[in-house]
């Protein structure tokens, strides 16, 4: 076997070091979780977990004294039904745009790209007074709906669409299909690894989204986890250190989950993306 040179070498190191650094906050949160209530960790530093069974003890905690459960249960409705919205509306779009012609059509994808370039806090307050007036205060469509038309998702679907060749279309038009058929049964097939890339993403984004529920859901009832946690870490919650870490901990597990599960995907598919056209 050869030996490896010393620019491989040096890749590896930096590569494992990056992974340490982006992962040592993370082990650090869990070993905070899995000790002792009280055990001083920054003065009693250690790399494993002490103690699972005051762990799970401070997780049952969590789940039973607070609602912690609730914001769960909101989170991820939130989060399943703007995934759905943004791949409908986004798939549709994108088959338009990539696919067929009409009039204004550049134009008008012109000005859903600029839309990229605007920054979220210019559109919250025109956003919210909307909401407001429509009565969806403190309602699920109040969350979800403002989030469902996204320009990035569209712009990613364009990119695997544009790779459908045109003689397939015209040959499903020729056996009789409608222009839903064609959408349905040719495009949404080829575009899978777009649209279950594009879903994570959402998931991800949509979970950890704090400041359009801060803003749209002022009762408890309709909390997500973001502002739960949000609680948790206030100055003025008067909760310890170990509390905050679990509240922290539960809240990162789901995008941690799903990140871990679909991660080839997701690399796949923005790679996949930039390369389509």
């Amino acid at each position: 076997m050869s030996r490896p040179s010393i620019w491989t070498v040096l890749k590896w190191v930096l590569a494992v070091s990056i992974a340490a650094i982006a992962l040592f906050p993370i082990w650090w949160m869990i070993n905070v979780v899995f000790a002792v209530p009280g055990e001083p960790v920054s003065l009693n530093p250690r790399l494993f977990p002490t103690s699972i069974p005051a762990g799970i003890e401070k997780i049952r905690l969590i789940f039973t004294e607070t609602d912690y459960l609730r914001a769960y249960g909101i989170s991820l409705l939130y989060a399943v039904l703007t995934i759905a919205g943004v791949l409908i509306i986004g798939s549709l779009a994108a088959f338009e745009f990539a696919l067929f012609d009409f009039p204004g059509r550049r134009p008008l994808f012109g000005v859903v790209m600029l839309s990229l370039m605007v920054p979220t806090a210019v559109t919250i307050i025109p956003t919210y007074l909307l909401t407001s007036q429509l009565g969806w205060l403190n309602t699920m469509q109040g969350l979800v709906v403002p989030g469902l038309a996204s320009a990035f998702g569209l712009f990613m679907l364009m990119q695997f669409m544009r790779a459908i060749p045109s003689d397939m279309i015209e040959a499903a038009r020729l056996d009789g299909a409608s222009h839903f058929q064609i959408y349905w049964h040719v495009a949404l097939p080829l575009c899978r690894n777009a649209l279950v890339t594009l879903a994570i993403l959402t998931f991800m984004q949509t979970w950890g989204n704090y400041m359009w529920p801060l803003i749209v859901s002022s009762r408890p009832e309709m909390y997500t986890v973001g502002q739960v946690v949000g609680l948790f870490n206030s100055p003025l919650s008067h909760q310890t250190v170990d509390t905050v870490m679990t509240a922290n901990l539960l809240a990162a597990i789901p995008p941690l989950v799903f990140f871990l599960i679909f991660q080839r995907k997701i690399v796949a598919g923005i790679a996949m993306s930039g390369t389509k056209g």
